[in-house]
């Protein structure tokens, strides 16, 4: 399960969130990726009715496989969506290794089964770095590129937290006081869904 909130924002202030005291102290070291995503879906459009996006990824060298659908949102703005992944050389061998996993729905397994084409690509940089407090482990992202489809395009800039270990109640609470402080309000559009509006 992936348990995120995003903001729409700028670098200026990506970094306001970097320095901010209840985020500062507990930061680890920053790292920066150059990364790529294609997403794919069967040429009837099997996935997107199936709830679900197919994505490769290239992470620096690193190329990841993944699968996320689900509720795409909550009341608090906090996205909780099935998220499965694999390291993969290729599309095909990344789906390959999905088919296996015995967590895949059933729906999301027929609609991987068929032929795929591209239908978006985003190029972007990420930088990153870990929050971890006790027992929560909190990855901070600010992403920025561009998001291409159907010979459109539209302009990332985000900030991600994203809870990778801990209590949902504590990360809720950081989020919730982060935002009061800040005035920001969560973004409920994930970039493939501002892919699919250049789609149509």
């Amino acid at each position: 399960m992936e348990i995120e909130v995003k903001y729409q924002t700028n670098q200026e202030q990506a970094a306001q969130l970097w320095r901010h005291p209840l985020i500062a102290p507990w930061l680890g070291e920053e790292r920066q990726l150059s990364m790529e995503a294609c997403y794919y879906d069967s040429p009837a459009g099997d996935c997107a009715r199936a709830g679900f996006a197919l994505r490769l990824r290239r992470e620096g060298r690193r190329q990841i496989c993944a699968v996320k659908g689900g509720d795409p949102e909550g009341a608090d703005g906090v996205a909780r969506r099935i998220e499965l992944e694999v390291s993969a050389d290729s599309l095909a061998q990344g789906v390959r290794s999905l088919l296996q996993n015995p967590s895949l729905p059933r729906q999301w397994a027929a609609a991987l089964s068929g032929p795929l084409e591209q239908t978006a690509r985003m190029t972007f940089t990420r930088r990153a770095a870990d929050y971890r407090r006790q027992n929560l482990w909190i990855e901070l992202c600010y992403d920025w590129g561009k998001i291409l489809a159907n010979s459109g395009q539209s302009p990332i800039g985000e900030c991600e937290l994203e809870l990778k270990l801990g209590s949902e109640k504590e990360f809720l609470e950081l989020i919730q006081a982060l935002e009061a402080q800040l005035g920001w309000k969560p973004w409920r559009k994930s970039k493939y869904a501002r892919a699919k509006e250049l789609m149509k």
